[in-house]
């Protein structure tokens, strides 16, 4: 369920309930996120490592091809009638991407004589049990599924494994090929990699070589080919990916069908979450002295009345403006020395962007409002602030704790862009969007986010104060 990007709907179960109980946690992989994950939700837990982390077992034969889609099916047919000669018992399970793929690929499959069934998070969980029953005990002998069947399913008598669409991440292809091979049963997993899917092809290297397999050299030279467009800077490349997801996708389309079809989505993008701290580790930190800030205040999605005078600013903002006035005065008085003159500088900046910002006029350009899932929302620029305050702004504990406090829905959005440099075609500044029921909701949510920026910006330049040096020129 971690994996799948059900992360806040877990979290909420286990904070209902009650706080003496026992927490098993078993997992055929271990990634640091996962781990991270579980120690939230884990007391003093007991570690038992069997094997290796995210391996394949050595029972498995794995095979890599890399083709064209149009040759996949094709292909598909030879593995499946060679492997039933040989064992006309046998089971096979097929792994796609989508549930319109599994779909598809089932009626393809029926009209060559192949019966077989359907798996995925689309189907009710009657016809899900009713499938896996069915697979157990021999009445169907091939299921095409999603990775919801990627974790927890034994099947005896399970020969095959056809990764049909290439597995996005290491932990989710070693889930994929370990439902053959079980309990000291030999078993083969077969993966079709397309030559524009180089990015996964670098996951599927990697464990071939955990698992001490040959690696073809096809997918050696796509892996080699998509390192090279890494080094010149044409692709960006994050690592192993999941943990991120955005649930069921019927879930998706009955909120399209009440807010609309560009309605933002609610619930924290992991991937871009993650895209993007990545992005900021990268760059080189540097303080915004140069480039203006911009937060303006939020907007009623409602229908404006004429006549109606200008909102005035909130108790919060001002509140978080005389902090950072005082935290300047209090860096003058105790450091007398350029390095707290510049510090106290850079705070009057921060301090005048964000009364320049038109804070509650509803004139802002972040101030805005954008199209989501809730009548009231926010965007909030965060690009410009220093990278601790960047970073405190965009931890995942952080925004955790603010959605709990407020209610409120907070997503990260768009790249980190360096100072002085342009924005990427199609992309956008780091912010955040904040969401809402009620317009109090945004406004508790957007000041907590504040609070967070300024004192996070106060520290590093008290940091920066402190660090100085030993020595100045008299």
């Amino acid at each position: 369920m971690f994996d799948m990007g059900f992360e806040p709907q877990v979290m909420k179960i286990l904070k209902n309930v009650r706080p003496q109980r026992q927490t098993v946690l078993f997992s055929a992989t271990f990634p640091k996120q996962m781990e991270a994950l579980a120690r939230k939700v884990l007391r003093r837990p007991l570690e038992i490592t069997v094997g290796g982390r995210s391996v394949v077992c050595e029972d498995v034969k794995q095979i890599v091809e890399v083709r064209e889609d149009a040759t996949k099916f094709v292909r598909l047919l030879e593995i499946l009638g060679n492997y039933f000669m040989e064992d006309k018992e046998g089971k096979a399970l097929i792994f796609v991407d989508r549930q319109e793929a599994a779909d598809n690929l089932l009626r393809d499959l029926i009209r060559r004589s192949y019966l077989c069934m359907s798996l995925h998070g689309g189907k009710d969980q009657t016809d899900r049990e009713s499938t896996i029953s069915d697979f157990k005990s021999g009445v169907t002998q091939i299921v095409i599924a999603t990775s919801v069947a990627a974790r927890g399913l034994d099947v005896k008598g399970l020969g095959l494994v056809i990764n049909y669409e290439c597995p996005n991440h290491l932990e989710d292809y070693v889930h994929r090929v370990g439902r053959t091979g079980r309990a000291g049963q030999k078993g083969t997993a077969y993966t079709f990699v397309t030559p524009d899917q180089d990015r996964y092809a670098v996951e599927v290297a990697k464990a071939l070589k955990i698992s001490g397999q040959d690696v073809p050299p096809d997918l050696a030279a796509l892996v080699t080919g998509f390192q090279e467009k890494v080094k010149s800077g044409q692709v960006k490349f994050f690592g192993s990916g999941g943990f991120g997801g955005k649930g069921l996708e019927q879930l998706d389309k009955e909120r399209d069908l009440t807010y609309g079809d560009d309605a933002e989505e609610a619930s924290e993008d992991e991937e871009g979450a993650k895209a993007a701290k990545n992005a900021e580790v990268d760059a080189k930190a540097k303080t915004p002295a140069e480039t203006k800030e911009k937060a303006e205040g939020p907007h009623d999605n409602g229908p404006a009345s004429p006549g109606k005078p200008p909102a005035t600013p909130k108790t919060p903002v001002n509140a978080a403006l005389a902090q950072a006035q005082a935290a300047a005065a209090a860096i003058q008085l105790k450091a007398a020395n350029p390095a707290a003159a510049k510090a106290q500088s850079l705070i009057a900046e921060l301090n005048a962007q964000i009364a320049s910002a038109g804070v509650g006029t509803g004139k802002g350009k972040e101030g805005k409002l954008v199209p989501g899932t809730s009548p009231y929302s926010y965007e909030f620029e965060i690009n410009d602030y220093p990278q601790k305050a960047r970073w405190k702004a965009t931890n995942k504990e952080n925004i955790s704790q603010v959605i709990e406090s407020t209610g409120a829905a907070i997503t990260t959005r768009g790249i980190y862009v360096e100072p002085g440099k342009p924005i990427p075609p199609g992309e956008r500044k780091l912010y955040l969007i904040i969401e809402g029921e009620e317009q109090e909701i945004v406004d508790r949510a957007k000041a907590e986010i504040k609070r967070i920026l300024t004192e996070a910006t106060v520290s590093a330049m008290e940091q920066e104060v402190k660090t100085g040096g030993r020595y100045s020129v008299v």
